[in-house]
């Protein structure tokens, strides 16, 4: 009995162990299919990340993109602001000359001194009216010529931050991609030369064509600058019509007296009455605005006809002018024509440019302006604007494109293994790629009560949209540009493989 459990417990012990075997194999499958998964994780996690890093490069050059239109909006309404307020300056000095004008001595103090039977009536109350006009219009000259000038350097100054900022921001693209990937995985670039490259060729070209500096002055046609600026409610009513009655009774401007040294009876009557016509307008050309003042008087004599004469005028411009006609001396019809609908400087007693204007008028016309108040930045100014019509909303699409180094992909270097162990990434010319795209859209707006009074929407939501609630097309008139990510296309994707495959590793900074 001793020697058989001997025997069981030796047959025991030879089997113990047997199970270590396939158990040790199991857990070196395991431990390499882990190794493999591990690898294969970090892989995928850095296409990820690449991809993001790619989305937020992309989409901060859009960004820039947007706020270089939204510039350009705000400085193209600030410069017509601006160019209301010269409007208003010429309007200003060609009304005070006139007005300084109309009560100076002239021919037609001559003629009433001539016909009235008590001139002083119309002279003294004159005389007054001079004195108190003389130091207003001391004030005005010393005044307005330097406002006009301080105008038109701040509109230069506009113009030329809109064509500055434009080419800027197509510069600095590429670096401020680059800074915003790396940022977001500093192992990461831009990569080199794709954005000024062949491949990236005509959609830089698509993006700096898309929008074009303007330069309206010295050209006749439509200009939407000029059109916005010569709006009837851009405009106030002093600039656009100052047709007035000069005289006031009982004194100024205004005479009812005797007329008995000319016509012998004792009821013989003589009046003067004065009325005023005037306006600003933009030249045709769009080179400067004009304007002129002239009043005129209307004297009746019972025994005799009616007649007038010149009482007072006035003009003035800025820009490059020195006459109202284009050819001087010759005179057209068309010279007496603005821009955007406008002619005969205010005056409504004629339907025809040139055509039966008041004598003080004409007289004020053949004079000419005078010293322009702003010579060298009068007129409409270059201006950035969406070339040719956009019916879209977007802009040009830009596509960036990111590269990582794949000897970077893997943090933990004793993971990568060695020998036949080595798991290799497959990255074609050893650096892992990603393409975005984004662009630029505009859209203004156009929330209901309903809208506006919901969490997130704008608030009073309703102001934002137009009067009539249409449809606006993107222009550089209006600031509502933002910025989003863009599908890549097709195209795009395969000139990025086929790069990839044959060109090296490029990751230096464009």
């Amino acid at each position: 009995m001793k020697r058989s459990a001997r025997k069981g417990r030796v047959r025991v012990a030879g089997a113990s162990g047997q199970a270590l075997v396939p158990a040790l194999i199991f857990l070196l499958a395991g431990c390499i299919g882990l190794y493999v998964a591990f690898n294969s994780f970090q892989m995928t996690s850095a296409k990820i990340k690449l991809q993001n890093t790619a989305d937020a490069a992309a989409y901060s050059a859009a960004v820039l993109q947007a706020r270089d239109y939204n510039f350009s909006a705000y400085t193209n309404r600030a410069m017509i602001a601006n160019q209301v307020t010269a409007a208003q300056v010429v309007a200003l000095k060609s009304w005070i000359d006139e007005l300084d004008a109309t009560y100076s001595l002239s021919e037609l103090d001559e003629a009433v001194d001539s016909l009235a039977d008590h001139p002083a009536q119309w002279s003294t109350p004159k005389q007054l009216g001079k004195n108190d006009i003389a130091p207003v219009r001391a004030a005005l000259d010393a005044l307005l010529p330097t406002v006009a000038r301080n105008i038109g350097s701040l509109n230069r100054a506009l113009s030329v931050a809109q064509a500055n900022y434009h080419a800027a921001v197509i510069t600095t693209v590429p670096d401020t991609a680059d800074t915003v990937a790396q940022l977001n995985q500093p192992d990461t670039h831009v990569t080199s030369g794709y954005f000024t490259g062949s491949r990236n060729a005509a959609q830089l070209a698509a993006w700096t064509s898309y929008t074009a500096t303007v330069i309206p002055a010295g050209t006749l046609g439509a200009d939407e600058f000029a059109d916005v600026v010569t709006a009837p409610g851009t405009l106030d009513g002093f600039v656009k019509n100052r047709n007035s009655n000069r005289s006031v009774a009982p004194n100024f401007q205004q005479l009812t007296d005797t007329a008995i040294r000319i016509c012998g009876g004792a009821n013989s009557t003589f009046t003067v009455n004065v009325t005023h016509a005037g306006g600003t307008q933009l030249r045709s050309d769009k080179s400067g605005w004009q304007s002129i003042d002239a009043s005129t008087a209307q004297l009746n004599v019972s025994c005799l006809e009616t007649f007038g004469d010149v009482a007072g005028s006035g003009g003035s411009a800025n820009g490059n002018i020195t006459s109202f006609m284009t050819n001087p001396p010759f005179a057209a019809w068309q010279d007496w024509q603005g821009y955007g609908g406008y002619f005969n400087f205010g005056y409504q007693g004629s339907l025809t440019p040139g055509w039966q204007v008041p004598e003080a008028m004409a007289h004020q016309f053949s004079v000419g302006p005078g010293p322009s108040l702003d010579p060298a930045n009068g007129g409409l100014l270059p201006y950035q604007e969406v070339n040719g019509a956009r019916p879209g909303s977007e802009a040009p699409r830009i596509t960036i494109e990111v590269t990582r180094n794949s000897d970077t992909l893997v943090k933990t270097i004793g993971l990568q293994g060695g020998g036949r162990m080595a798991v290799a990434d497959n990255a074609a010319g050893g650096a892992m790629r990603a393409l975005s795209s984004a662009n630029a859209y505009f859209v203004r707006p156009d929330e209901t009560s309903i809208g506006g009074s919901i969490m997130g929407g704008l608030l009073n939501g309703s102001q934002w949209a137009r009067a009539d609630h249409a449809t606006e097309y993107p222009s550089l008139f209006s600031p509502y540009w933002q910025a989003r990510l863009a599908p890549v296309s097709d195209e795009e994707r395969a000139a990025a493989q086929a790069s990839q495959m044959s060109a090296a590793t490029q990751v230096q900074k464009p």
